[in-house]
Formats: structure tokens, C-alpha cells, sequence
């Protein structure tokens, strides 16, 4: 995360994933994969992978890491919550 080139390998991964994972989001959402104006699938994605990204920046700032996994569900886990009935 901290070197310019593996840095801009890993935005380009993420954006191939997105790019993969639309449609079969959009699906599960319940959205035409090619409506590029319904915003649900693509704000899911972005979160997903802004999560991955958070986790990996905390994981490599600490001298004494924990799992990846761990961090990774902590991030998750703000961001993905069932909602609560009301």
C-alpha cells in the first residue's frame, strides 16, 4: 500500500473487479445489469472494496498486525449491517 506502483496495480485490480462483479450484483439487488443509472450495485461494490482497502491500510500501519480477516470483518461490519426492524 505504500508503494506508488503496487498502489496503482491494486486501484486497477479493484476496478477490473468491479467491472466483474456488477452484473451479478445487480442481479441480487434485483436490477437490470445494464441500467448504468440505478446506483445500488455499484455503491455496494464501492464499499466492498473501499473495506478491502481500509483493512489493508490498517493492517500494514501497525508494527504488530492482527489476521487480516479480523480487521477486514471490523470493516465490514460498520459499513454492511442488517438493518433493524423499526
Amino acid at each position: 500500500m505504500n508503494t506508488p506502483a503496487l498502489a496503482a496495480w491494486h486501484r486497477e485490480k479493484n476496478a477490473r473487479w468491479h467491472e466483474l462483479l456488477r452484473p451479478e450484483i445487480a442481479r441480487r439487488l434485483g436490477a437490470d445489469p445494464a441500467d448504468t443509472t440505478d446506483p445500488r450495485a455499484d455503491a455496494v461494490i464501492a464499499a466492498a472494496l473501499g473495506c478491502v482497502e481500509a483493512a489493508l491500510t490498517a493492517w500494514t500501519a501497525s508494527d504488530q498486525p492482527r489476521a487480516l480477516s479480523e480487521i477486514l470483518d471490523r470493516a465490514m461490519g460498520v459499513v454492511f449491517t442488517p438493518e433493524q426492524p423499526k
